[in-house]
């Protein structure tokens, strides 16, 4: 059989484009084109025509209709045979973005692999917007991402509420606003962190395609704002660490707020978190399909995931973030 002809010839027919095609299936153009000429010589046909544009020819639009029912008949062979056989394997896809894939992933998979010792896990890491095209298109078994919204081909299982959150040192409070710090702090804890409150600080932001970053620079604007920016960076952790020093105040989801209080048991001394005012607060959920039959070592992952954020939304409660 063909099947690996076919997931290339497939692939080339979503992306209608062969560089992006050799790109996603991290193979060279030549190796991907001798999969299409196998399937045109076995076949007799051809395929696709290449000029003026990429475009699938009758035969090549039959093939394609064929070559997903082979590929998912396929698929669910392999599904129920890694159910129903103990030493049966398959790969199971998994997206969620590369943040929490570091914070959580491990966990996850001690868990999981004890359940499944068969089962190969590809993680795949994306935004959220990006998950969701390729849960939909069947390329993910399952992701993890923010405000997903649940449809009749989609279950979605809400697991915790992040807010963006403004983290500060007492030192810097105190340099900054002498005569109010205290006041500040008070205010902060009672409703909020204002950033309108904190235009004099230096702020330590992520980049301006983040989305807490668009959420941010909105509050700015809003409240007529100028931020004094004193460093971009895509590490959240960086940031933390850098507002915990007295060098500015970083804007950051509670991600890295959480992996301190995890190895340390608490923030560093002097340095505080506040939920920022006037913020959207999102939800990370879990999804997949529900319009397909799931193995049950996909529900298991589920479970796995589950239950791993069930100790960060504890620590989030417990510690007020």
């Amino acid at each position: 059989m063909y099947l690996e002809e076919f997931n290339v010839f497939l692939t080339v027919v979503e992306e209608m484009n062969f560089t992006r095609a050799a790109e996603r299936l991290y193979i060279t153009q030549q190796a991907l084109s001798g999969h299409i000429r196998r399937l045109e010589e076995h076949y007799g046909v051809t395929l696709f025509r290449r000029r003026p544009t990429l475009k699938l020819t009758a035969e090549g639009e039959a093939m394609a209709l064929c070559a997903r029912s082979l590929m998912d008949s396929e698929d669910a062979l392999t599904r129920r045979l890694a159910d129903i056989t103990q030493n049966a394997s398959a790969v199971l896809n998994f997206g969620i973005s590369y943040q929490r894939s570091d914070v959580f992933f491990p966990g996850v998979w001690n868990r999981f692999r004890e359940m499944h010792p068969n089962i190969r896990i590809r993680l795949n890491t994306m935004v959220t917007d990006k998950l969701m095209v390729e849960l939909q298109s069947g390329r993910e078994d399952l992701i993890v991402g923010l405000d997903i919204v649940e449809t009749s081909a989609l279950k979605v299982i809400p697991m915790v509420e992040e807010h963006v959150h403004c983290v500060l040192s007492e030192a810097l409070l105190r340099r900054l606003y002498p005569d109010r710090w205290r006041e500040l702090l008070d205010q902060f804890r009672e409703h909020g962190a204002d950033l309108a409150q904190l235009r004099d600080a230096p702020m330590l932001l992520l980049p301006g395609n983040n989305r807490i970053r668009v959420t941010v620079d909105r509050l700015f604007l809003r409240d007529r704002v100028l931020p004094n920016v004193m460093m971009e960076c895509a590490n959240q952790s960086v940031l933390f660490r850098a507002a915990c020093c007295s060098s500015g105040v970083a804007i950051i989801n509670p991600i890295s707020i959480y992996q301190e209080i995890r190895q340390f048991h608490d923030l560093p001394p002097g340095c505080h978190s506040f939920p920022v005012r006037g913020a959207p607060v999102s939800t990370v959920s879990l999804a997949f399909r529900k319009d397909v039959p799931q193995p049950q070592y996909v529900l298991d992952l589920a479970q796995c995931v589950q239950e791993q954020f069930l100790c960060y939304s504890s620590l989030l409660e417990t510690h007020r973030l």
